[in-house]
């Protein structure tokens, strides 16, 4: 009891100066007390009850044991080291979740390039249907059919549809247009072509020989020189056929031309022949005394060879070797034919055939004393 009255009576003594609770204090006291050590044996013993009543404090006797140790002391100090702060540090290491980062480099999923895949599928695909395409070459057959007409024979060039795409001048036998046909077919390969468009500004294409001297086809009319351009190149393309058909007659629906019968007219010295050139070629065109157009002739190579061509023109009208023919658009227009039944020239259209058998009359009074004149 004595060295724990010692102990305890050592405690009493500091008890009244209250550090001991703050552990900043407790590790000062514990520096101090080594030097009064052989002091406290009289006084603690003088003070033996308030032992007893310490006893429920012998709880702080075990660190007071530690107390005489300052390494406990120091201990404590490392315990404000923050030691939790590695933890975190160690934490935020870890987190370097940057590393999947590297995974949005994999953003090769723009490689969505496989769309196009899909697109280069649909060119493959019309590819197959271009093949059936090609046999639309057959097809170019049409044919061409020789019938009896205005007191002559011709043929004339249908398309697969049945579309009239030319018809001939007229000849004295059926044999002679069957013959026709095969002159049609070389114009057509090395013959001269042109676009004509009248006065009403009505096209059609025309078929000449090589050097433009005769007239060997003339197209339908048509309201737009595009749309006689197309039949031309239909024309081209059907030409080659070899499928003739002979007729004995046609429907009455179908027929285009007729016979004109002519009466006397007065003639007139008033008309005019306006002779020039036009694209290299020379021509020439009737005039009424009025202004009004009667025909434009064919193209000439040579001034003299029109001149020749107005003569051969003039006999024509005296014989009275005049037709007028309609087209599939309902105009009418008058043909003049030579000696031997080839068509000389082609006059303006008109809307109905009244209109046409009147300038046929105006071409007879004018014709045969019109004035030259040279433009």
């Amino acid at each position: 009891m004595g060295l724990f009255s010692f102990l305890f009576g050592k405690k009493k003594k500091q008890a009244p100066q209250e550090p001991l609770p703050q552990e900043k204090t407790v590790v000062k006291s514990p520096v101090e007390e080594p030097k009064p050590e052989p002091k406290p044996e009289p006084k603690s013993e003088s003070k033996p009850e308030p032992v007893v009543e310490a006893k429920p404090e012998v709880k702080p006797a075990p660190q007071l044991k530690e107390e005489p140790k300052p390494k406990p002391a120091v201990e404590v100090k490392p315990e404000p080291v923050v030691e939790p702060k590695p933890e975190p540090v160690v934490e935020v290491k870890p987190e370097l979740k940057p590393e999947p980062k590297p995974e949005p480099k994999p953003k090769p999923a723009p490689e969505v390039q496989v769309a196009p895949e899909p697109k280069a599928e649909p060119k493959i695909e019309p590819v197959q249907p271009e093949k059936p395409a090609a046999a639309p070459k057959p097809k170019a057959v049409g044919k061409y059919e020789v019938y009896p007409e205005a007191g002559l024979f011709k043929y004339r060039l249908k398309a697969n549809n049945g579309e009239i795409l030319v018809v001939s001048g007229g000849y004295t036998t059926s044999a002679g247009a069957i013959s026709g046909i095969d002159t049609f077919k070389k114009n057509v390969m090395s013959g001269k072509f042109e676009i004509v468009a009248d006065k009403n500004n009505f096209a059609q294409f025309r078929l000449y020989t090589p050097n433009g001297s005769r007239l060997v086809a003339s197209g339908e009319f048509y309201e737009t020189v595009k749309r006689a351009e197309s039949a031309m190149e239909s024309v081209k393309k059907f030409a080659p056929s070899e499928k003739i058909v002979e007729l004995e007659e046609i429907p009455a629906e179908e027929i285009r031309e007729e016979l004109v019968v002519c009466n006397p007219v007065e003639k007139k010295p008033n008309g005019k022949f306006e002779i020039g050139q036009s694209e290299g070629q020379w021509i020439g065109v009737l005039k009424a005394s009025n202004g009004e157009v009667l025909f434009v002739t064919s193209g000439y190579a040579s001034k003299s060879g029109l001149l020749s061509g107005i003569e051969t023109i003039k006999k024509a009208i005296e014989a009275h070797n005049f037709r007028v023919a309609k087209d599939k658009q309902g105009r009418w227009q008058f043909k003049l034919y030579s000696a031997i039944n080839q068509i000389l020239l082609v006059g303006e259209t008109y809307g109905t055939k009244e209109a046409a058998l009147s300038s046929i009359e105006s071409v007879r009074r004018f014709a045969p004393d019109a004035k030259q004149i040279d433009l």
